[in-house]
């Protein structure tokens, strides 16, 4: 027994040679751009940037209309609810986000 017996055969020729009515060797056409969404972009940001901040002034604001509307006592769990209200609502809103994507 040789070396040559157990291998098997394969003619010299074993490669793919695609046929040249391939669609997918066309060139698509290229996306055209639309002037303009670079600035309905920047605008988004800058818009976002300015409901982040006013999201963070009302969070802060809140705190302080509880101090002020509720007696002492009350604060600790008129602000947990509170708390607990903004987790709730902000886990609902990124549920919704990763849905959507």
């Amino acid at each position: 027994m040789t070396g040559e017996e157990s291998t098997p055969q394969t003619p010299e020729n074993s490669y793919y040679i695609p046929s040249k009515e391939n669609t997918m060797t066309k060139d698509p056409k290229p996306a055209e751009k639309k002037s303009g969404n670079d600035l309905l972009g920047l605008a988004y940001v800058v818009i976002g940037i300015f409901v982040l901040i006013a999201a963070f002034q009302l969070y802060f604001t809140i705190q302080d209309l509880i101090r002020t509307w509720f007696s002492d006592q009350f604060v600790p769990v008129i602000s947990s609810v509170y708390y607990v209200a903004v987790i709730v609502a902000g886990v609902w809103l990124i549920r919704e986000y990763i849905r959507k994507q």
